[in-house]
């Protein structure tokens, strides 16, 4: 087989690995326009291509050892290019971009998985070096079961454990494997999915050295290591660098990098920060292609407490307990096997000023004594035939499983679920649903689930701000009595006061929207129909500056068992006449924003959160502009005593900069979040 012949086992998902989808599309079209030829003619070993007039060293190692002279700073569309045309097997010295035959006649595919068993483990380790090594050993016990699939002449390596990917190439080796990995963590991640697939065909590989060595690399060490410092810095450069350009005008190389960075914090065992990395990543990639669900301020707020969390990591104490936290937790493992016991708490429908709708349905997971979700949605104009109705009543979220309007009243089991770090189920693929039956109210796992007191809400959701805390979107309370909801004209909304065990009040409010009528009138009616409520399910939204909890399901008691209530879709007994007086208020429009009265430091926080979101989409987080308005807000934090955030923004002022504004944005961000105004004592 002579050099090139490699290239042909680089089907296009592995290119795509290798550069992004977007790479991949420009330099399919570079090689269909004729831009591709031969540079000089191939020797034994290698050769250069000319692709859209850049110059690409090539050899049998493969493209991600091709070397283009392009500014690109690795793999760019004219290695990819290069990569595409040598695939179809171009004759020495052949001028034009159309591809002669191939040299050699077409074999049939290798077999990939037997040639990855087949690899020496003491030339991988070599070749991995010792700290891959550590690094790979002490990972592997947290990996899961390898999911395998061949993919032509490749194996993709899923690490479900890690949330990791790995793919072999037939005739590349070890070294011409791919991963979105950057390069400081891709040989630690390449043998660490060598080990996995051996793992799971009965081969353990063989570490070298005291297996002592091995087992203390399963837990990171006190503090940080050079790697783990240099990829924080490599964080927070990549953050500032997109917020200076502007989140309304990302390229589609930003989510090709934030994956990279991503997945090598997993490896170096920084879960949190390959969380948002990865969070930030998709949003990156939605804002690149004017998606309909594109957000440029969950963006800025991501990158800002990326880079909070580098900064914090980067000067945590060794022994300070903060350190492991900062770390973050390791998302739960569902290997092969694994089931999730889950009580519907309700449904609810969504719509976004793009267009975008969808449904999403809310879990309580029994056993890990959290909610989950599950969506379902479409963008703008897409599928015409998925409607509110046909979300609801007809369409099953998993097999084996009923449509939501059915999940109300029985237990489900899911075998082989995806959860993702957030908390969000995957729907299809290879999970199955069972009903197992009504739960009843007595069962020890429902008596333990929710917020019984409100002081213990508070503080949970003040806990959540910040860079230690697990922030709150949904809620599930469990109170002891309610009030009758009351409806507040001025504002358009219908407001519902819980009470729990000692008589604390805590304000739920719903405001009005065409969309919600049907939920307005529904909370209405059941909270006035005497039937016992066990939990109401409330979202906490915090876009309009004070914190507001929106509930949008409840829980009732029914005949000793629990059933969820999706306010959406499911009327109670009793005749609305609150909500239906707001219908008629405002004739199917959108009522106007409730104007709140905030105190002032929550108006300074809602005014300086929205001028930096506006700077930040725009580009001009470096820019002067606004200066008079930061001067005036600083002045009135100073005299409500947020002394901290009112010396962020003096900072800002002496030096503006993406890195100053990110970190001005986050202490405010973290100051607002403290907020519970909605618990009346």
């Amino acid at each position: 087989m002579n050099w090139q012949a490699v290239y042909r086992n680089f089907g296009d998902e592995a290119l795509a690995a290798l550069g992004s989808g977007g790479l991949l599309r420009r330099a399919v079209k570079d090689v269909e326009a004729g831009k591709v030829a031969w540079d000089e003619p191939p020797g034994e070993t290698g050769g250069a291509v000319r692709a859209d007039g850049q110059r690409v060293a090539v050899d049998g190692r493969g493209p991600a050892f091709a070397r283009c002279d392009c500014p690109a700073p690795e793999v760019c569309k004219h290695i990819l290019a290069a990569a595409l045309w040598l695939r179809a097997g171009p004759a020495a010295g052949q001028d034009d971009a159309t591809p002669a035959a191939p040299a050699e006649p077409a074999a049939a595919a290798p077999d990939v998985l037997a040639e990855v068993l087949a690899l020496d483990p003491d030339a991988l380790c070599k070749a991995a070096g010792r700290a891959a090594v550590r690094k790979a050993a002490g990972l592997l016990p947290q990996a899961g079961d390898a999911e395998l699939t061949v993919q032509g002449a490749a194996l993709l390596v899923r690490l479900p454990g890690l949330g990791l990917d790995a793919r072999y190439i037939a005739g590349a080796g070890f070294a011409g494997m791919l991963s979105e990995a950057a390069a400081s963590s891709r040989a630690a991640l390449h043998l660490l999915a060598i080990a996995a697939v051996r793992r799971a065909h009965g081969r353990s590989l063989p570490w070298p050295g005291d297996a002592a060595d091995a087992a203390a690399a399963a837990a990171p060490a006190a503090g940080l290591s050079p790697d783990e410092r240099r990829l924080l810095a490599q964080a927070r450069a990549l953050v500032v660098e997109l917020s200076e350009s502007g989140w309304s005008h990302v390229s589609d190389m930003a989510a090709p990098q934030l994956r990279a960075l991503a997945t090598s914090a997993r490896v170096e065992s920084l879960p949190q920060l390959a969380g948002l990395l990865r969070s930030l990543a998709g949003t990156a990639e939605l804002l690149a292609r004017r998606d309909y669900g594109a957000d440029e301020v969950q963006a800025l707020r991501l990158a800002a407490r990326i880079a909070a969390l580098a900064h914090a990591l980067d000067h945590a104490s060794p022994s300070a307990p903060a350190l492991a936290r900062l770390r973050g937790a390791r998302q739960r493992s569902f290997g092969e096997g694994a089931t999730l016991s889950l009580l519907p708490l309700g449904a609810h429908w969504w719509e976004q000023r793009g267009g975008a709708r969808g449904l999403s349905a809310a879990f309580w997971d029994l056993d890990g004594g959290r909610i989950v979700q599950a969506v379902s949605a479409r963008r703008d104009g897409a599928d015409p035939g998925f409607s509110r109705a046909g979300a609801w009543e007809l369409t099953p979220l998993w097999p084996g499983a009923a449509s939501p309007s059915g999940l109300g009243g029985t237990v489900l089991r899911l075998d082989a679920p995806r959860l993702s770090d957030d908390g969000r189920l995957a729907l299809g693929g290879a999970t199955r649903a069972h009903a197992e039956g009504p739960l009843s109210r007595d069962d020890v796992r429902w008596r333990a689930a929710g917020y019984r007191n409100w002081a213990v809400l508070g503080e949970a959701v003040r806990g959540g701000a910040g860079l230690l805390g697990e922030p709150i979107e949904t809620v599930l309370l469990r109170p002891a009595a309610w009030d009758a909801p009351r409806l507040d004209e001025i504002r358009q909304q219908l407001c519902w006061t819980l009470l729990d065990e000692g008589g604390a009040r805590l304000l739920l409010r719903l405001p009005y929207e065409p969309w919600k009528a049907e939920r307005l009138a529904n909370l209405e009616t059941w909270a006035a129909s005497g039937q016992p409520i066990e939990a109401v399910l409330a979202r906490l939204d915090r876009s309009g500056g004070a914190s507001l909890l929106e509930p949008f399901a409840l829980a009732v008691a029914h005949g000793g068992t629990v059933r969820a209530v999706s306010l959406d879709f499911e009327r109670g007994p009793a005749r609305p006449t609150l909500a239906a007086r707001l219908g008629r208020l405002f004739g199917g429009r959108s009522a106007p924003a409730p104007r709140e009265p905030q105190p002032v430091h929550l108006k300074a926080l809602a005014a300086l959160l929205d001028l930096l979101e506006r700077k930040g989409m725009t580009g001009h987080l470096q820019h002067r502009d606004g200066a008079a308005a930061l001067a005036e807000l600083r002045r009135t934090l100073l005299a409500v005593g947020l002394d901290d955030i009112a010396a962020a923004i003096q900072r800002y002022l002496d030096a503006p900069g993406a890195a100053a504004a990110l970190a001005l944005f986050h202490l405010a961000q973290t100051a607002a979040d403290l907020d519970t105004a909605f618990l009346q004592g």
